[in-house]
């Protein structure tokens, strides 16, 4: 997955949508940047980053939107939970995995940061606040279990994490709108299964 730059006129349009009275100092087509990283499991949506290079360090807001609805990525998962309900989500065997990557970059949860490993060994190198691997939505980790209920709609994924600091074998659970559960099933000692 790649992140696509906004043009000049489309970046003067996104701030002119997403800035307040309160914000007009942080954002100016001049030292901003605008892009957006399209998202397989929605038709519609997408994140959308805004960035002012002008500032030291460099600042850069989050969005969900459609290009004219912008939905700030604050940390809970009410936006997304609002844009699954209102405009759906499309969940399959492999849109699921880049979901739960989305889901575990954008929504802070009381267990503290999760990221899906793309192995158990990871868990010893990986740094939690590396945007760059925190958003590689299409990472598919091995090993990885996924089981989908037909009948609900509900997917199992069975796959290594790391959970509150420490590499676990965990079972993560995805409704068909969009909830996302983690529980650990057991530590993975030394970083292997």
């Amino acid at each position: 997955m790649n992140w696509n730059r906004l043009d000049r006129e489309q970046t003067i349009r996104m701030i002119a949508r997403v800035k307040s009275t309160a914000e007009s100092l942080l954002f100016s087509p001049a030292t901003s940047e605008a892009k957006f990283l399209p998202l397989p499991f929605y038709e519609r949506f997408a994140i959308y980053r805004l960035t002012n290079f002008s500032s030291l360090p460099t600042f850069s807001m989050d969005f969900l939107s459609d290009g004219e609805i912008f939905h700030y990525m604050d940390g809970s998962d009410a936006h997304i939970m609002q844009v699954n309900t209102q405009f759906g989500l499309n969940l399959t065997r492999q849109t699921v995995l880049p979901y739960i990557h989305f889901y575990y970059a954008f929504v802070r949860m009381a267990e503290g940061e999760m990221i899906i490993l793309k192995s158990a060994e990871e868990a010893a190198i990986i740094d939690l606040y590396d945007e760059e691997r925190r958003e590689e939505f299409d990472v598919i980790p091995n090993p990885c279990d996924i089981q989908e209920t037909r009948e609900s709609g509900q997917f199992n994924v069975t796959a290594p994490v790391l959970y509150d600091g420490s590499p676990v074998e965990a079972l993560i659970t995805v409704t068909q709108h969009g909830h996302v559960t983690t529980q650990p099933r057991r530590m993975l000692t030394m970083g292997r299964y």
